[in-house]
């Protein structure tokens, strides 16, 4: 089962981290090989299911994940379809003084033997590099 986990403190606030991590549907714009996404089933703000392509070359796959937010405090994601048996991922906020202590943990595993040999290695690294993509989202806005 491959997986990753990281926590680090930030200089930015909850709020901050939150609004960056919530805010699916702007992923193409600075998340490694994520090509689109989109907010297809919203119950609020803070909760609903979000379809994602993700991609490498010339090798995309769609998946579906809902998404579950306590405000400010926590963001659960769980592919509900597409390649994975599971994609699951917690990002935890935890004030620190005037900063956030933020926790990252992901855990999959793709459905198809030949989808993990192709993709496996590539979306281990993505994984690697998606924390560091939030905390490099977090400086272009907010420093």
């Amino acid at each position: 089962m491959p997986s990753f986990k990281n926590t680090k403190i930030l200089p930015y606030t909850n709020k901050q981290l939150y609004s960056i991590i919530i805010n699916v549907e702007s992923y193409p714009e600075f998340l490694p090989w994520c090509k689109q996404s989109e907010i297809t089933n919203k119950i609020d703000d803070n909760n609903f299911d979000a379809m994602l392509t993700i991609g490498y070359k010339a090798l995309d796959e769609n998946y579906t994940s809902r998404v579950k937010g306590a405000y400010l405090k926590q963001i659960e994601s769980k592919a509900i379809s597409g390649p994975f048996k599971y994609l699951d991922s917690i990002w935890v906020f935890n004030e620190y003084g005037k900063s956030c202590q933020v926790t990252f943990e992901l855990n999959y595993e793709f459905k198809s033997f030949f989808l993990e040999k192709i993709m496996g290695a590539i979306f281990q690294k993505a994984s690697e590099k998606m924390f560091s993509a939030f905390e490099s989202r977090a400086k272009e806005l907010y420093i």
